[in-house]
């Protein structure tokens, strides 16, 4: 569920019942967010009673509320708290945010927010205190897919606006055509007052300390204590989780090969989801569990999180035990421990292979096992086959699952065998192919997108083609070094010819001018859900190209931190990027590898490969990060660029090329198109052959 799924109408007014806002609007739109940034004109404590109808879904989805108030205030509250002294019990605004009984159990969740950083308040007074009224009123959600609507009109955050007033409000919504500017206009006027950026208007203050801390007195030490919360504890006890059929077959294999399997399942075919129904049925057996979830990077294990909480997965802990977690050490061992001693029974570590794999978590997991089952969750499983990362796949865990699209590691047969083995050499398949031709019955279409295959055909230039010639020399000669076993063979050496060969069929500069045509083509004003993948050379080139053709653009590398919160939203700066992808404020995201492996980018429908490897792996998920079905999604689209060679001595650049061509054409709609101008180039594309 989230506000899409919501009936939301244009426009709300009192013209109904009294609860009518309520029922209609207010309540069923918090319960389904988990960012609520809200302006109040008028503000008295009652509405605290009245907004926490809806607070319990908040809490539940581990939201956050931001609200910017403007009570009646004295010139001499507005002197203390302009001196940052404390405000006393005499004072009118204490009296006025402070005049409700806690004890009700709405307000005292309230309470805890506040207390847990789950609610911050400001107070906004108008420039002229006398003269001047604070008169803002507007509202904004977001859920936990970065959908997100607002709301402004006449309603103040009091009860009698919400039940008693005349009132009207416009509300937009991000996923509606033409609505988002109008979105974007309310979130960045909230954004500008919260930060103080409109002192012409209002001055925007922290709220007093004393009245905070009398606030949070009232809060419960655990808000599972409270009664509203009830029903969520229910759920919690009673997951429901549906699965499709492929998704049931792949449960049921994992325990018919013994608790251990490798799920080779195809980008956006619920590879989470599958795995997390394998833990439920462990979780049935009542018996102590930790389960240890590791990915490539930070963002993927922060999105397995968001997962288990939508999902309410019922587990008693959660913790993500990385480099971003200073405390992680500690963290680990104290759940560990609470295993051990039966003070919970289920925990859940979110982590990277870096980290699984280091000697600390080692030890730790060694260390203080005791006789508490583990299960091992490896998120893009080919990873860990790598000398170091390998370190993580420990005997003590013993349950397993590794996931991948393409678990094969590519000129690497032992760490393939390695990790095959580990994960008991079964393995359960759902293809790319099975994905397109499976109807969802829920949506009525396949599980993946549709898409059409464009090869771009470019050549190196002058240059270009006479270094990859010598280079070419120079591979023949080692690889007859090879053959006759020379002893001055360097197989390193060959490595880094093969690589610097590669680099230039990756870079041509052509490419450049091929991206230029490409946007004209399409037109720049057309230009949304794109991902073009470039390499490190072409990255500012391509910046450049795009921003001289007023395209909104933003790049995702290893400089974008994956950890750094950059707004109100508590987004890191690589979240920060997608959701304004998602909400179309940004028309094109460039990237590198850091974009290639699990990143859900829904929206994504455009793909433009400027730079491949041969690395089957490689090309499949960035493939797969468009061909996820969205609601308006239509048939997506990949543009791959294709090096021709330029005399028959080089045809074996295009053999190369047409490998990768192949394997992406293959399934699309238009492979005989594809097909039949590799041949008119003097290659079949033969399913034998590649």
């Amino acid at each position: 569920m989230g506000l899409k799924d919501i009936k939301i109408d244009i426009s709300y007014e009192t013209q109904f019942s009294k609860t009518y806002l309520l029922e209609e609007f207010y309540i069923p739109v918090l319960e389904q967010s988990y960012k609520y940034y809200r302006i109040a004109g008028y503000f008295n404590s009652t509405a605290l009673s009245i907004a926490s109808k809806g607070i319990e879904g908040l809490i539940h989805n581990n939201g956050k509320m931001f609200l910017l108030i403007s009570p009646k205030i004295s010139l001499e509250d507005l002197r203390v708290i302009e001196q940052c002294n404390e405000i006393n019990e005499s004072s009118k605004l204490y009296n006025d945010l402070y005049s409700v009984e806690f004890a009700n159990d709405n307000l005292r969740a309230l309470a805890w927010m506040l207390k847990n950083n789950k609610l911050e308040i400001k107070i906004a007074v108008g420039r002229n205190l006398e003269n001047t009224l604070f008169h803002e009123k507007i509202g904004i959600f977001f859920d936990t897919d970065n959908q997100a609507i607002s709301f402004s009109g006449s309603i103040n955050e009091t009860a009698s606006a919400w039940l008693n007033n005349i009132e009207e409000f416009k509300v937009f919504k991000s996923w509606v055509p033409g609505q988002l500017e109008y979105l974007n206009i309310d979130y960045n006027r909230f954004l500008q007052y919260w930060d103080n950026k409109k002192e012409n208007i209002a001055k925007v203050y922290d709220l007093p300390s004393a009245v905070k801390n009398e606030i949070i007195k009232h809060a419960p030490s655990d808000i599972n204590e409270l009664k509203i919360m009830h029903r969520y504890q229910r759920e919690r006890n009673k997951p429901v989780l549906k699965f499709f059929p492929h998704q049931i077959r792949a449960i049921e294999k994992w325990f018919q090969s013994g608790n251990s399997l490798l799920m080779e399942m195809a980008t956006g075919t619920g590879k989470t989801r599958t795995a997390i129904g394998c833990l439920l049925k462990k979780i049935s057996d009542k018996k102590r569990l930790l389960t240890i979830i590791a990915t490539p990077q930070n963002t993927l294990s922060r999105q397995w999180l968001l997962d288990f909480k939508n999902l309410n997965v019922p587990v008693d802990r959660t913790a993500i035990i990385d480099g971003t977690n200073h405390n992680w050490r500690k963290d680990l061992a104290l759940m560990l421990l609470d295993l051990a001693t039966d003070k919970i029974t289920t925990g859940v570590v979110f982590t990277t292979h870096d980290t699984s794999s280091s000697n600390d978590f080692i030890s730790l997991i060694k260390d203080n096992q005791y006789d508490t089952e583990m299960l091992y969750i490896c998120d893009e499983v080919h990873a860990v086959g790598a000398a170091q990362q390998r370190k993580a796949l420990l005997q003590e865990y013993k349950y397993r699952i590794g996931l991948s699209a393409t678990p094969e590691r590519m000129f690497d047969e032992e760490g393939t065998t390695l990790i095959r083995d580990y994960f008991g050499k079964d393995s359960f398949e759902f293809t790319i192919y099975e994905a397109l031709h499976t109807i969802n019955e829920i949506t009525g279409k396949p599980f993946l997108n549709q898409y059409k295959y464009f090869p771009v055909f470019v050549r190196l230039n002058e240059d270009e083609m006479k270094n990859y010639k010598s280079l070419t020399k120079r591979v023949a000669y080692m690889l007859n070094l090879k053959k006759k076993k020379d002893k001055d063979f360097d197989e390193s050496a060959l490595q880094r010819l093969y690589d610097q060969r590669a680099d230039i069929l990756k870079n041509a500069e052509e490419k450049i001018n091929m991206l230029a045509k490409l946007v004209s083509k399409i037109e720049p004003q057309n230009i949304y859900d794109t991902i073009v993948f470039v390499t490190e050379k072409q990255m500012d080139q391509c910046l450049s190209l795009l921003a001289n053709k007023q395209i909104k653009r933003a790049k995702i590398t290893e400089e974008e931190s994956a950890t750094k919160k950059v707004n109100m939203m508590g987004e890191t700066e690589r979240q920060s990027i997608i959701s304004a992808f998602a909400r179309r404020e940004l028309q094109v995201i460039l990237g590198i590898k850091c974009l290639d492996e699990g990143i859900d980018i829904m929206n994504a429908r455009v793909a433009i490969l400027m730079a491949s490897t041969t690395n089957p792996r490689e090309f499949i998920q960035r493939v797969g990060r468009v061909i996820r079905p969205a609601p308006n999604k239509d048939i997506s689209i990949i543009y791959d660029m294709i090096v021709l060679p330029d005399d028959e001595s080089s045809i074996g650049i295009l053999e190369k090329e047409a490998r990768r061509a192949y394997q992406i054409a293959v399934n699309a709609i238009n492979y005989e198109d594809v097909r039949l101008k590799f041949e008119e180039k003097g290659v079949i594309l033969d399913a034998d052959k590649y």
